[in-house]
């Protein structure tokens, strides 16, 4: 009988082509990873993997199996959704996003949804040990809520909800901060601080860079946007970060968010879902109240 923990330690191996990457995927040991996928290729009596040094390329037998391998935890998966009363009329609904993400939209989004749907099981996670596609795989999210950089995975449909404007943010003390817009000149000798959540920006920052003949004294990136709006609030960097996320501390007075003078910033917001899973009354309420307060302009 082919373990359900092994086939996803192997498909990890074969999506990363290295089992120190699916490791770390996976919050494991590279030794554990080894010893799982050494103990499937004894149950199904072939080699998976041909290993080069460091480098691992799947067999024809391993490539064979991948496609078994999903169906079997996609299977798995349905099941338990099923017996956990999952489906379009689940009475639970499970959401990922990001933190920043939650906190500028939840206080409009969720009062409206519990007006709907009182006594609903609704969890909400900001984060995954193993990560979005795999919860969205398993069962283990209904739909993630990303703002950033868009990705395809196999299995898993994406769908743009939104183009969020970037602004930079200052200390209120900052000699900038009596500006309404900025350019890229006005970042030359700063600290430029930076978050995953502009990196679908990126390119189109850099460029406007090079144009301007700016050059940052230095560029600081972090996965946390709290982190950043702390440090630009004590009076370090300038950063680059999605406006609504930054609307609340703009209000507080804790720093000052200034316009984009130059080719326009954006950071994508996009919905991902399993491939032909059948969303719920809940799950599609959710999605249009969101949809609705993405569409306002942040106060």
């Amino acid at each position: 009988m082919l373990d359900p923990w092994q086939l996803r330690t192997f498909l990890a191996a074969v999506t990363a082509s290295s089992f120190r990457r699916a490791a770390k995927e996976l919050a494991l040991s590279p030794s554990a990873v080894t010893a799982q996928i050494k103990a499937l290729e004894e149950t199904v009596g072939q080699a998976l993997f041909a290993r080069t040094g460091n480098r691992v390329t799947v067999t024809e037998h391993g490539r064979r199996l991948a496609g078994y391998a999903r169906r079997l935890l996609d299977l798995e998966a349905e099941t338990r959704r099923r017996l956990a009363g999952g489906g379009p009329d689940s009475p639970a609904l499970s959401v990922r996003l990001s933190e920043s993400l939650g906190m500028a939209l939840l206080p409009a989004v969720l009062p409206a949804f519990r007006h709907r749907f009182p006594g609903l099981r609704l969890t909400l996670a900001t984060h995954s040990r193993q990560g979005l596609t795999h919860d969205l795989r398993q069962g283990v999210v209904d739909l993630g809520l990303v703002l950033g950089q868009p990705y395809v995975a196999e299995g898993v449909t994406v769908t743009l909800l939104h183009q969020e404007p970037l602004v930079a943010i200052v200390a209120p003390q900052d000699r900038l901060a009596g500006r309404e817009r900025i350019g890229p000149a006005d970042l030359h000798g700063r600290e430029l601080l930076l978050t995953r959540h502009v990196w679908s920006a990126r390119e189109r920052l850099e460029r406007a860079l090079d144009r301007a003949g700016a050059v940052p004294a230095a560029v600081t990136e972090s996965t946390s946007l709290a982190l950043l709006l702390r440090c630009v609030a004590a009076g370090h960097g300038l950063a680059i970060v999605p406006r609504r996320t930054a609307s609340d501390q703009s209000r507080a007075g804790s720093v000052c968010a200034l316009g984009w003078d130059d080719e326009p910033l954006e950071a994508t917001v996009t919905v991902m879902r399993l491939a032909g899973r059948t969303p719920g009354a809940a799950e599609t309420c959710f999605l249009d109240l969101v949809r609705r307060e993405l569409g306002r302009e942040p106060a």
